[in-house]
């Protein structure tokens, strides 16, 4: 029995992402070593490289006082704190990184004999960042200085008034500037400056902060003691805001990850323990583990939960904090993946108003800290961007997210006039606008989205290398251990696999998951388990004995004190995909173009075209293109496999673009090749007596042939 597939999932399975090698074919029949293979595909291909990957340390970080506002800051700084008891406040973000930021400040100013009062505003109360509001707040706790993490360059004439009021500031940030700061007045850290001259632009605010307690102690020519820690808590912000691990960010995350275990907070170690069982923090564990629970904070409106925990001294209280804090990550969890069930319903319904090309999921009641999550999973799921909103009061507020190199802000700019507020950056974005103009909203941004041409709206899968089944060994993992960290910018190597043969498929973790078992063509015939991740709908499209090729990242699978290999499926497809296709296109246009037929060429290609091929074809596009203006975007070999495998209706790739061809001559449908192994078919209003097939001159041809059968 088939299992339910959304209309999305369907269209996107038919015109999928284009798969890339980066590996040179020659490197792999050279006989050199796998990870050699990795890092030259990576452009890592001479020794300083090498070294610069592998052996960059600690010493080699930049000089902080490269920041241009960076000697003025600690001058600025090191005077309040030569006063004695200056009145401190840290401001920071309710994000994971923005906490981590506060937490290292607060930590090393307490070092130093001094207290921080930390103000982070409330996601629910007080949005994003600086506000009039909140700056009568800091006011009331009389500070000499405030020091802004992770926020406050979009606020000059709030940092301005800060100061008019009597009091001095420092911004530390990393976020794009929206307006001039010259104005404020005050010394602005942030890397992503226009014209900064620090040599990295990439940090998180986390790592921002960091390198301002760096200088400082640089400045007193005295290292601090707390400076493991320091690093571990800006290793998590800076995995947490998925900032790229390559640069700075990957001494950073090298050296807190090295120091975790002996110096990072209690409160950190205590949710380590809770979320994992084995030993040796990774970035990975940061990214699933600690961020998700730090962040869950901010998302269900208890931000002090989080920073308290990042605080705590005693281990006690900390793992206290902790279960806390993991059972609010599971009510997150809950209430997420219920209004997620509630927004895919939404986008993918029949009676769904959007177009395939952008998912716009609106309800009410949803809860506004899992906004930015779920879009994200609709984006994950139905590979469009996405868009989630809330109505309340006639107003709908939400997180939208992007899908491949689209730039998410030149969208909603299309749109600005329909809005009443919106911002963030290329990938993720936030928005108000009224209710009233939702429709209008809707088309706008479909049409700026719709209006970019498909195969530049995606990112093509690169994968490092191929790799063959006598080369999959437990010791090729631990030779890809040694890239760590990794994550986004320097993933764990991503491998090509071809010819593997389907052995099982079996749906696990609730049914979320496929697990495949696989087993490689060559000589050693090994047979591996290989996991796609939330995806279970894909089931629909493979059955046993089919022959597939893989992208895959090789893991370790530990079960009782045994090691083998797992793989860890990015996408999965039809084996010889790309040359199946392209040798199916180009025999279509010979057909096409030919006048008369070589019997021997029709007897070797083995062409058929029954009756029931052009019923299913039509099912396909009745349920597919069942909207006026919708067309169907397909790669012909897709398009044979699902009739296949979904209506048992074996046909070549070939016969599916024939019988398209045939429609298309018979007035039923528009048929278009798009000069890149795909085509594009429309169905066309009938008024009247529909065509009939005898209608098409391909069909009488093949029906003379014997191929076309009634």
């Amino acid at each position: 029995m088939h299992q339910e597939i959304s209309r999305q999932e369907l269209l996107n399975w038919l015109m999928p992402v284009p798969w890339e090698l980066a590996e040179d074919p020659a490197w792999r029949e050279s006989g050199r070593p796998v990870l050699d293979r990795v890092l030259e595909a990576r452009g890592i291909d001479t020794e300083e490289k090498r070294r610069e990957l592998f052996d960059a340390s600690f010493d080699q970080l930049p000089d902080p006082f490269l920041f241009r506002s960076m000697g003025e800051a600690c001058h600025l700084l090191e005077s309040h704190l030569d006063r004695g008891h200056p009145r401190i406040l840290i401001f920071g973000d309710y994000d994971a990184d923005g906490l981590t930021a506060a937490a290292l400040l607060s930590c090393y100013l307490t070092e130093r004999g001094h207290e921080a009062h930390i103000l982070i505003p409330d996601r629910f109360d007080d949005g994003y960042g600086l506000s009039p509001a909140l700056v009568d707040e800091i006011e009331l706790h009389r500070p000499d200085i405030v020091i802004t993490v992770d926020t406050g360059t979009s606020s000059p004439d709030l940092v301005r008034d800060l100061m008019d009021r009597g009091m001095d500031v420092i911004v530390t940030d990393h976020h794009l500037a929206t307006q001039a700061f010259e104005e404020a007045g005050a010394p602005l850290i942030n890397p992503m400056l226009a014209g900064e001259t620090y040599p990295f632009a990439q940090l998180s605010g986390a790592g921002v902060a960091l390198m301002l307690t760096l200088a400082l102690d640089q400045m007193r020519g005295r290292i601090a003691d707390c400076r493991p820690r320091l690093l571990v808590l800006a290793a998590v912000g800076t995995v947490a805001d998925v900032m790229p691990l390559v640069g700075v960010n990957r001494i950073i995350v090298r050296e807190g990850l090295a120091a975790f275990e002996r110096s990072a907070p209690h409160g950190l170690r205590s949710i380590d323990r809770l979320g994992r069982s084995d030993k040796g923090l990774t970035a990975r564990d940061i990214a699933f583990s600690l961020a998700p629970r730090l962040n869950a904070a901010g998302r269900m409106g208890d931000v002090r939960l989080a920073l308290d925990l990042l605080l705590e001294e005693d281990p006690a209280r900390a793992g206290h904090l902790a279960r806390e804090l993991d059972q609010l990550n599971q009510e997150r969890r809950l209430v997420e993946q219920d209004i997620f069930s509630q927004a895919l319903d939404a986008v993918t319904s029949p009676c769904c108003h959007g177009a395939s090309a952008l998912a716009i999921a609106v309800g009410k009641g949803w809860h506004a800290g899992v906004m930015g999550i779920v879009s994200s999973r609709l984006v994950e799921k139905l590979r469009v961007p996405a868009i989630t909103l809330n109505e309340e009061d006639g107003l709908l507020t939400g997180s939208a997210r992007s899908y491949g190199n689209l730039d998410l802000i030149k969208i909603l700019h299309t749109a600005a006039p329909l809005m009443e507020r919106y911002g963030g950056h290329a990938g993720a974005a936030g928005l108000t606008l009224k209710a009233e103009n939702l429709d209008a909203f809707r088309d706008k941004i479909t049409q700026a989205v719709e209006a970019i041409p498909r195969k530049e709206r995606q990112q093509a899968h690169l994968a490092d290398i191929a790799l063959t089944g006598g080369e999959l060994q437990a010791d090729l993992t631990r030779q890809f251990d040694t890239l760590e960290p990794t994550g986004n910018g320097f993933g764990r190597p991503l491998v090509w696999m071809e010819d593997l043969t389907v052995e099982g498929m079996t749906r696990v973790g609730d049914g979320r998951h496929l697990k495949f078992a696989l087993r490689t063509p060559d000589p050693s015939m090994r047979l591996f388990d290989a996991l796609l991740f939330n995806r279970s709908g894909e089931e629909a499209f493979y059955r046993l004995g089919d022959t597939v090729e893989i992208l895959a990242v090789p893991e370790i699978n530990r079960w009782r004190d045994q090691e083998t290999v797992q793989m860890r499926l990015i996408e999965l497809r039809p084996a010889r995909h790309d040359g199946v296709n392209d040798r199916a296109v180009k025999d279509y246009g010979r057909w096409l173009e030919k006048a008369e037929t070589d019997e021997k060429e029709l007897e070797d290609q083995g062409l058929s075209l029954p009756a029931s091929l052009f019923r299913s074809l039509w099912k396909i596009l009745e349920s597919l293109c069942d909207l006026k203006d919708r067309s169907l975007t397909f790669l012909p070999l897709r398009l044979a496999w699902l009739l296949s495998h979904r209506y048992n209706e074996e046909a070549k790739a070939l016969e599916v673009l024939l019988a398209l061809a045939i429609f298309d001559q018979a007035g039923l449908v528009r048929l278009s090749d798009k000069g890149d192994g795909s085509f594009s078919c429309t169905k066309i209003e009938q008024e009247g007596k529909r065509p009939a097939l005898s209608d098409s001159h391909l069909w009488e041809k093949m029906k003379a042939l014997g191929v076309a059968v009634e």
